[in-house]
């Protein structure tokens, strides 16, 4: 694969962070290879990303003390409003709705919109943000009305001092708990988790600024039970956890197979540490060296060269595939699914997986129990390729064991959305911060 073609790739999934991130450590490897004489490199390197975190470390609007927090609690001890009228969000820039995450903030912002309340979705950290184009596929995929689109420094310097009085607010992200943090025109604060974020980074500057959001006063609402209780026990806060349901009228079985080889499915992001892609790629590896061609391995999720692993030729590489029904329909024609997910928020693949009627390998963590349970909806691995080629081999020599596992899953698969954002609405409704 040529140089750029790597460079568009990584751009594709990363944006263009990724991309500076990619060619730094494009770079080290090319300097390693000069031998010893450049031992300095590896230094240099180090050094530059050092200083890359301080850079992002030393932005002003981290810079916060115990009034700051103090003063944002004070804003929202008061009543609260009788009737939600409006609601502020703090969402960061994203390109586009494919994402679960995005997904799910959009569809409790259509339910507050379906309840009367203007939204206002604030992007904060991308003044070129196009709004036009994201307003078409905002509505195209949601139904909201009533809504307002802020963006953050564009040509009316737009910024947190400016936003109109809320009634209530959200962050979504951890650095937009710093801007909601800085918002008090609002009586209630929310703060909308979807994973552990501290663990997207090396315990270090980054890692302190994003758990300490987790103390700010903020109410959670936070996907999934075992994440909830994750954050509650590691940090203190208190919210209410959701589970997120499947959409049964895109994620359904396919009647009858007809596959001649046992098709496997593996969910890849390179770039994304918590799905840990190098333990995934090892198994693939393995599995192809004891089933050959009895198997057929295909992968999505982000843009990689399978011939840099060896590969080419071997697995189908669809990368990133660009819409849900394309997702949905890879999904039913698959037999079994395996993913990785390493933080406490349980991955959205567990469930899809057993609704298009694949049987599931998913590693063990102990954060996922309330919804993984080995050998009667899943079964579940050590993180070693090795454990988890061996738990895949189960099923593909099994088929009685995938229809027992994925029949015990899609009875667990009751809930709808609809239920879950009725829960929440209610929750902020009575609530009592």
């Amino acid at each position: 694969m040529s140089l750029i073609k790597k460079a568009v790739n990584v751009y594709k999934n990363r944006g263009i962070g990724g991309l500076a991130d990619k060619t730094g450590r494009f770079a080290v490897k090319r300097v390693r290879r000069l031998g010893k004489k450049l031992s300095f490199a590896r230094e240099t390197y180090d050094q530059k990303r050092l200083r890359e975190e301080f850079d992002f470390v030393a932005n002003d609007l981290f810079q916060i003390t115990g009034d700051d927090i103090a003063a944002s609690i004070k804003a929202t001890t008061g009543p609260k409003p009788p009737v939600i009228k409006t609601a502020t969000w703090m969402v960061p820039y994203f390109d586009h709705f494919a994402f679960n995450g995005i997904q799910t903030i959009f569809r409790f912002i259509e339910k507050l919109s379906k309840e009367g309340v203007k939204n206002r979705i604030v992007i904060y950290d991308n003044p070129t943000f196009d709004t036009h184009s994201f307003e078409e596929k905002m509505l195209e995929a949601f139904d909201i009305t009533n809504y307002e689109i802020i963006v953050f420094g564009d040509d009316k310097a737009i910024g947190i001092a400016d936003l109109p009085q809320s009634d209530i607010a959200f962050c979504t992200k951890w650095e937009s708990a710093y801007v909601l943090l800085r918002f008090n025109k609002t009586k209630r604060k929310y703060y909308f988790i979807q994973d552990y974020e501290p663990m997207f980074y090396e315990a270090g500057s980054t890692y302190a600024l994003s758990q300490s959001t987790y103390r700010f006063g903020f109410r959670g609402i936070v996907n999934t039970p075992g994440l909830l209780a994750a954050v509650n026990q590691r940090d203190g806060l208190e919210g209410i956890s959701f589970i997120p349901a499947v959409n049964h009228q895109m994620y359904y079985p396919e009647p009858a197979k007809k596959n001649e080889r046992v098709r496997i499915f593996l969910y890849t992001r390179p770039y994304n540490p918590r799905n840990a892609f190098n333990l995934g790629i090892l198994t693939i590896k393995l599995l192809l060296e004891k089933y050959g061609k009895k198997i057929e391995i295909i992968t999505a999720g982000a843009e990689w060269d399978e011939a840099d692993y060896g590969l080419q030729g071997l697995i189908t590489n669809k990368g990133l595939i660009k819409t849900l029904p394309e997702v949905a329909d890879l999904y039913r024609k698959c037999d079994i699914g395996f993913s990785f997910m390493l933080t406490p928020h349980t991955s959205y693949q567990m469930q899809e997986y057993s609704a298009s009627g694949m049987a599931t390998v998913m590693n063990r963590n102990a954060d996922h129990t309330w919804l993984n349970k080995d050998g009667k909806n899943c079964l579940l691995a050590e993180p070693s390729p090795a454990d988890m080629a061996e738990k895949i081999g189960k099923l593909i020599d099994d088929p009685a064991l995938r229809a027992k596992l994925v029949a015990n899953a899609q009875k667990e698969l009751g809930y709808d959305w609809d239920q879950q954002m009725e829960a929440i609405w209610n929750d902020v409704k009575k609530s009592p911060n």
